[in-house]
């Protein structure tokens, strides 16, 4: 197996409307956890731990339910007080990028993204994980009963008083046939914990039965409200993150009432190519503490935009 990490040229914290801010990063190797970085022990199927700047990452697998397949996933663990990011990384931030087209007799990798949490960064929401997370892997062998290469080149953002991007290339041989000893290890409790924390992709007809979605024609800016009914409302939400399509930017909160949410549009497209007519898609994720949910909404928030301009209310 191959390890290694690098830094990026720059240590930057993209902000949610595309810039970046220079953070100062002097001595950024020599911040490196010597804990992290020594810690360089193999196991059956798992790479060594890359060790980086606060951070380290591996690749760990273990035998599907098929013979000859395998589940895998990304594991990075984090010193105490920094996070890295979810794929939305809230006000600033980058999201993690992860590269498999160097992977052998692999196809079709899908990275699964645990649920997030809300995390206050000097004043900012930023949504990732403290301490450790493991990223879920859907994958196909090219041909099964065959080895295979899992190569992953990883970017990933270590942040504390400064933001750190970081790089890290790891490999994992597959063997055709596995080893007898993997299933003792902890891989497989790992990852079907992390599975468990992956929000559940919801249809249209049970999104409608476990939420009521409504245009708050009262508020000072775009607002929508998600309200919880049925057997949703018993689940204890915690939080709600939106995903946008690029150039739109929507803030989440608690609503007064419980069970209720609020998505606020905060950012639009430039005014030119702004299309009134379009409903603008989005990604809702209801964060609980047993099951999470994911669910697709489209907003009229082009018109709602167009209404704030113009200071005029309706609800087309």
């Amino acid at each position: 197996m191959q390890m290694s990490f690098q830094l990026f040229n720059e240590a930057t914290r993209p902000s949610r409307a595309g810039g970046s801010s220079l953070l100062l990063a002097a001595a950024i190797t020599a911040g490196c956890s010597a804990g992290f970085m020594a810690e360089l022990r193999a196991e059956p199927l798992a790479t060594e731990w890359v060790g980086g700047p606060k951070s380290s990452a591996r690749l760990i697998a273990t035998p599907g339910a098929n013979a000859g397949s395998y589940r895998a996933g990304v594991e990075i663990r984090l010193e105490p007080g920094v996070l890295t990011y979810w794929r939305n990384p809230g006000e600033a931030g980058a999201p993690p990028e992860f590269n498999f087209t160097a992977s052998d007799n692999v196809e079709d990798v899908t990275v699964r993204f645990p649920t997030p949490s809300r995390i206050d960064e000097g004043g900012s929401d930023a949504f990732g994980y403290r301490d450790e997370v493991v990223f879920p892997l859907d994958f196909k062998l090219t041909h099964a009963g065959r080895p295979a290469l899992l190569s992953l080149s990883l970017n990933y953002a270590v942040c504390g008083q400064i933001c750190i991007p970081v790089n890290a290339q790891v490999e994992l041989k597959l063997p055709a046939a596995a080893p007898g000893d993997a299933r003792a290890l902890d891989h497989e409790a790992r990852l079907d914990a992390a599975a468990a924390k992956v929000p559940r992709r919801l249809g249209a007809e049970e999104r409608d039965g476990k939420f009521l979605v409504t245009r708050d024609l009262g508020a000072s800016q775009p607002t929508w409200r998600v309200s919880l009914r049925g057997d949703a409302a018993a689940i204890g939400a915690t939080d709600l993150f939106v995903e946008s399509p690029p150039g739109w930017y929507f803030e989440s909160r608690r609503g007064e009432e419980p069970g209720e949410f609020l998505i606020v549009e905060v950012e639009v497209p430039r005014e030119e190519s702004l299309d009134l007519a379009q409903v603008t898609p989005i990604t809702v994720t209801l964060a609980a503490p047993h099951e999470s949910y994911e669910f697709g909404l489209e907003l009229g928030a082009g018109r709602a935009a167009a209404e704030r301009t113009e200071g005029g209310k309706n609800d087309n």
